[in-house]
């Protein structure tokens, strides 16, 4: 019986095979750095206890139901979720820097508003 994955095992092989995906597509096995590890270790961490939360605020849900205790299991599972997901969106997948969608379309607009230029 192989053993359930935890959220953030789950996460990290995601990751691990977009990974791989982004390196099968330019034909090169693909690392991640120093600073990526540690960003999905600590993604991984989070998922893994916003899911134990999740398990505590059901629990609290089919006992008392204190609005108090579930109002803070709450708000800690929507923070860590938050965290887990701003971690994973520092790490890149694939070769080169990444392009920031929103300063790209900062720049496009003003590359539009140039006279005789774009669209």
């Amino acid at each position: 019986m192989t053993p359930k994955l935890t959220a953030g095992r789950r996460l990290r092989q995601e990751m691990d095979a977009a990974l791989k995906r982004a390196g099968e597509e330019i034909g090169q096995a693909l690392e991640w750095d120093e600073a990526e590890e540690m960003m999905l270790s600590r993604a991984a961490g989070c998922a893994d206890r916003a899911e134990e939360l999740q398990k505590a605020y059901a629990v609290e849900l089919a006992g008392e139901a204190r609005p108090t205790a579930l109002t803070r299991l709450s708000a800690e599972i929507r923070a860590l979720d938050k965290q887990s997901v701003d971690l994973v969106r520092s790490v890149h997948v694939g070769v080169g820097v990444p392009k920031s969608i929103t300063h790209q379309k900062a720049a496009r607009s003003r590359w539009d508003r140039v006279p005789g230029r774009g669209a």
